[in-house]
């Protein structure tokens, strides 16, 4: 039975620095998983990790450091692939901003630092922080946005930044920056108020970048294109994506491009309100995925698979309740393709494989709770009132679905996710291809829940194996926004917040950490 493995090793947190204690080392090091731990006094503190492959990985943080009147010192530290750390240094970052975007390149990892929440001022600040890996060295670009503007999408190629900027009332805009010499030049998606970015990447051989736009048409309609801008902001293609006049609304969008001037567009739709009685009809939820292929610069096909008549569709929501669905089609002769699950997802990144496109799609919906509370009325009698507080957001399935590069459905599997509430909307699942299987996985109540699948079909069903603590007497008592993520090879990082505690231990025998683990996944 293949299975994931752990070796632990310990780090504790002291002011202005790391201490690491000596662990496991000598021959074969890197084949084995490693643990470290920092203390914390909450799972609301900053800390995050970005794996950089065979770089090894960055964790960093926003301390309580004050740098000067406008700045907040973030502490960033580099481990190799031994979880060994490499280098830690500090950088000055505005006060009101938070990471938003990363993305990772052959030495260099850069992040989107943003303005969020209500602290954000009227100038809308951003930085974009790069972290060339080998030399801990730090080289910071600083810009401007509008008012009430949102960076939906942030890419870097050829030395530039670019930054796809959607604003409120007004048409959306996309900005790219020339990092050596900090210029920028700013220009709208198109024509009209009403127009949004959706999806964006710059091209890899060109000083281009496609996005997926969207302009609203009517109250209800809404249509989709791929355009190619140069860095003038002068249109070099647009396609629109999609039917026209089709009761299908494309909710989701992931692009890849297999070939030169060659586009894969894997999403989600749902199906548009046609009558009074779905008139309180989520837009956002999908009814299933939808593949569109354009090649140069036309859409060559665009198909549509109902969530209902996917292989495995009963995994998602019951034999019963598939049969019912089904009856009730042939009674009204109307196609099951017409009816919807509508689901709420999150779609993942485009994953290529044997000459295969995985997309994988995380079922979630908002948890509450009810609290009550006793107060009185003018006369001094108690009654009882109710309110609901939000939980988090429960993940219940991942689907996942293999096309081929004309957009063709060739298989899809599920994965059920158990007990699993965040209040992040951020990937749990993991799909890892091992050989010519697929590997299904995710972190919750402190195990890694594992299902091996080779396209339709189930090759070890669901299993959970549980993460060893760093002593034999530690047990876990809680924990908060773990994940787990591929790092190299058949290597993983889980990490989160983990509240312990040791019965071996008499006093002070709880400890609230942030941990991370170094995994291997074994055959």
């Amino acid at each position: 039975m293949r299975t994931f493995q752990y070796i632990v090793l310990l780090m504790v947190g002291l002011s202005g620095g790391y201490m690491q204690a000596q662990g496991t080392s000598g021959p074969g090091y890197t084949d084995k998983p490693l643990r470290i731990e920092i203390p914390a006094r909450s799972s609301n503190e900053t800390y995050r990790i970005i794996p950089c492959g065979k770089n090894g990985l960055i964790l960093f943080f926003r301390s309580q450091e004050i740098a000067d009147a406008s700045n907040v010192k973030w502490y960033f530290s580099c481990y190799d692939t031994n979880m060994q750390q490499v280098w830690v240094k500090s950088v000055p970052l505005l006060n009101e901003q938070d990471y938003r975007f990363h993305q990772d390149g052959s030495d260099t990892l850069a992040l989107l630092f943003v303005a969020t929440g209500k602290s954000r001022s009227t100038e809308n600040k951003f930085e974009i922080l790069r972290v060339v890996l080998n030399k801990g060295k730090f080289v910071l670009n600083k810009g401007n946005l509008q008012e009430n503007a949102e960076v939906a999408a942030f890419g870097i190629q050829h030395g530039r930044a670019w930054l796809g900027i959607n604003v409120k009332g007004q048409a959306g805009k996309i900005m790219n920056i020339r990092l050596k010499q900090g210029n920028e030049r700013i220009f709208p998606l198109g024509q009209g108020d009403l127009i949004s970015v959706r999806w964006l990447k710059p091209d890899t051989a060109l000083p281009e970048v496609a996005a997926i736009v969207s302009r609203q048409i009517s109250k209800k309609g809404v249509e989709n294109y791929l355009v190619r801008y140069d860095t003038s902001g002068l249109i070099k293609g647009e396609t629109f994506i999609g039917l026209p006049d089709s009761p299908r609304s494309l909710n989701h969008f992931k692009v890849i491009s297999p070939l030169p001037g060659d586009y894969l567009m894997l999403g989600s739709y749902g199906q548009v309100a046609t009558n009074s009685s779905q008139k309180n009809k989520n837009p956002d939820q999908s009814t299933g995925f939808f593949a569109s292929v354009v090649r140069n610069g036309v859409q060559k096909s665009i198909s549509f698979y109902n969530f209902l008549e996917l292989q495995n569709a009963n995994s998602l929501l019951g034999d019963q309740e598939i049969m019912s669905l089904k009856k009730k089609a042939t009674k009204k002769n109307k196609p099951l393709a017409e009816y919807s699950l509508d689901l709420t997802l999150m779609l993942q990144e485009i994953m290529s494989f044997n000459d295969q496109y995985i997309l994988a799609a995380e079922v979630f919906s908002p948890q509450y709770r009810t609290e009550n509370y006793t107060d009185f009325d003018y006369y001094g009698r108690p009654y009882t009132n109710s309110y609901s507080v939000f939980d988090g957001y429960r993940f219940a399935n991942a689907i996942v679905a293999g096309f081929d590069i004309d957009g063709r459905l060739i298989w899809d599997n599920t994965l059920e996710i158990r007990n699993l509430v965040s209040h992040e909307l951020i990937p749990k699942v993991v799909v890892f291809p091992d050989s010519n299987d697929q590997v299904l996985c995710y972190m919750t109540d402190g195990k890694i829940g594992s299902k091996i699948i080779q396209g339709n079909k189930v090759v070890e069903k669901l299993d959970f194996a549980s993460m060893e603590m760093l002593y034999p007497e530690d047990k876990l008592l809680s924990e908060a926004k773990s994940r787990l993520i591929p790092w190299y090879a058949n290597y993983f990082i889980s990490y989160g917040y983990q509240e312990i505690k040791n019965i071996a231990i008499e006093s002070n025998n709880k400890r609230l950490v942030f941990y991370f683990s170094k995994l291997r996944f074994e055959k």
